[in-house]
């Protein structure tokens, strides 16, 4: 017995010695979250142009600007949500959606030949654009360090685009709509660095330009934001983005394109685990 009571002690004590001169644990951040949940708002502004063709006319439409021509608010104030899943160590899978909805009334200050239509500075028009976006990126981190990591990898993008105009002429009402969707790929990197123990900094951007069947289409993207890890599982931060999306529609009835381009900050809180 007083043999097994001096082994335990002694295991005991080498135990405790190990843990004493074992490196602790690195702290929560970007780097070592498995799953992450971010919540955002996003405070930026926007311009949009397209042109929606004539379909029995030989020459294209008019070129527009939704918020110039048809008085759409450039200031966009939308919630945004994304999803963050990590496979294994180096592996990430990240997920965004969201989605822009406006609508404006106004006398065109310029005949625009929208469709089959042509609208003229006495028409009063009313109109509507809608834009959703689901975006799903997967990097490989070929960095993979304590307080740095940085991946490569590519993204598909699910985009769909919306313009609808309608107007009471002498020849009565009438109304234009213009849709287009289709899914793109880009090539992405993605970077993050816990330059404190709290603080760190992740950047990304994504680019390319794809043909699909009768749509083409380009996508930008680029994001940057600073984190606080205030809890270990909680996080507020700041970022900033950036995007450019055009799609445009051939073989259709109308043809013609839409351009989106947004930017500006963005609040957000980021659980996670």
């Amino acid at each position: 017995m007083r043999h097994l009571l001096l082994s335990a002690t002694l295991l005991a004590a080498a135990a405790a010695a190990q843990a004493q001169g074992a490196p602790p644990p690195e702290p929560a951040s970007p780097i070592t979250d498995h799953f992450a949940l971010r919540a955002g708002a996003f405070f930026g502004t926007a311009v949009t142009d397209g042109r929606v063709d004539d379909p029995a006319a030989p020459t294209a439409g008019t070129p527009f600007s939704l918020e110039n021509d048809f008085k759409l608010s450039p200031r966009v104030r939308q919630a945004r949500a994304e999803f963050m899943f990590r496979l294994r160590e180096r592996g990430r899978l990240r997920v965004n959606l969201w989605e822009l909805t406006r609508t404006g009334t106004a006398n065109p200050p310029a005949t625009i030949v929208y469709g089959g239509h042509t609208f003229t500075p006495t028409d009063v028009v009313n109109s509507e654009f809608n834009w959703r976006q689901v975006d799903l990126t997967w990097t490989y981190s070929f960095l993979h360090r304590s307080r740095f990591e940085l991946g490569a990898g590519l993204g598909l993008h699910l985009l769909e685009a919306e313009a609808n105009a309608n107007a009471m002429l002498a020849t009565g009402p009438v109304t234009e709509k213009f849709s287009g969707a289709g899914p793109f790929v880009t090539v992405a990197i993605d970077g993050t660095w816990r330059f404190t123990r709290r603080f760190a900094f992740s950047a990304r951007g994504q680019y390319l330009k794809l043909t699909v069947s009768s749509v083409k289409g380009s996508l930008a993207d680029y994001h940057g934001d600073v984190q606080f890890r205030w809890r270990p599982n909680l996080a507020f931060g700041l970022g900033y983005e950036s995007t450019q999306t055009r799609l445009d529609v051939t073989n259709n009835n109308p043809n013609g394109f839409m351009e989106l381009g947004t930017k500006g900050p963005e609040l957000f809180v980021r659980a996670s685990f």
